[in-house]
């Protein structure tokens, strides 16, 4: 079930950028003013108690920016960016286009070819019964050097 939720919260945080992002800025607030209360019972002023928190803690950007980057989706949208930009940046030269399709189609046709041929002859058994017991036998003659 944690893995179904997983996937779940992820492709809300795909399709509603800002909503997540509202709420991970709610999130990191709640906990920044937890940790100044906690600050404060000790008797420091809320200024210092703040203060104090936001050194600690370090930048608030750099902890949304680990926290965006810690999750499966950021993968999944960098991935989409680069799909988008090597569309544009083929659609931007139509003949280098063309020569890496042909390439790329000639190089999986030939593989294809080069498999079926060593699959059927190489890595599947023969057709006959026990092909494992049969031998190969070869005659020399040391008379004529053969």
């Amino acid at each position: 079930m944690p893995f179904l939720r997983n996937i779940v919260t992820g492709l809300r945080s795909l399709f509603r950028k800002e909503r997540v992002e509202r709420e991970l800025d709610e999130e990191l607030c709640s906990f920044l003013d937890m940790a100044a209360e906690e600050k404060m019972k000790h008797g420091v002023s809320r200024k210092d108690a703040f203060r104090a928190v936001r050194l600690e803690r370090g930048n608030l950007e750099v902890t949304k920016e680990e926290v965006r980057t810690a999750r499966w989706e950021s993968f999944v949208e960098t991935c989409w960016q680069d799909l988008r930009f090597a569309a544009r940046m083929l659609r931007k030269s139509p003949s280098f286009t063309v020569v890496a399709v042909l390439t790329l189609a000639l190089g999986i046709g030939a593989n294809t070819a080069i498999f079926s041929v060593v699959n059927a002859v190489l890595l599947r058994p023969l057709s006959y019964k026990d092909s494992d017991q049969l031998v190969q036998l070869i005659e020399h003659d040391q008379r004529r050097g053969n």
